[in-house]
């Protein structure tokens, strides 16, 4: 998922199309590691206090992507919503139209 939105944006950048492809795979890489650290970043915010003990806590015993994936799809009710806002944050940032 994260791959495609940012081949859209590096489309929408104006991102030569004729770009070494190893520079490219770099780039999108990079972008798409930039992009999931703003989801987690902002999904940890949301967090309230006892969630966010909790979430530590997982954090602590080095737990599996799929027990934090768990954790946060029962403990953050409004999860799609700031995913969906931090990747439109993630964007405007990329594209230089932060305000």
């Amino acid at each position: 998922m994260l791959d495609k939105f940012v081949e859209e944006l590096l489309q929408e950048q104006g991102l030569p199309p004729n770009l070494d492809p190893a520079v490219r795979a770099r780039l999108v890489k990079d972008l798409v590691t930039r992009a999931n650290d703003l989801i987690n970043k902002r999904v940890i915010e949301s967090m309230d206090d006892k969630t966010l003990d909790e979430f530590n806590k997982l954090a602590e015993k080095n737990a599996d992507q799929k027990t934090v994936h768990d954790f946060i799809e029962n403990n953050v009710p409004n999860k799609q919503q700031i995913i969906t806002a931090a990747l439109l944050e993630f964007r405007q940032l990329y594209l230089g139209q932060a305000k």
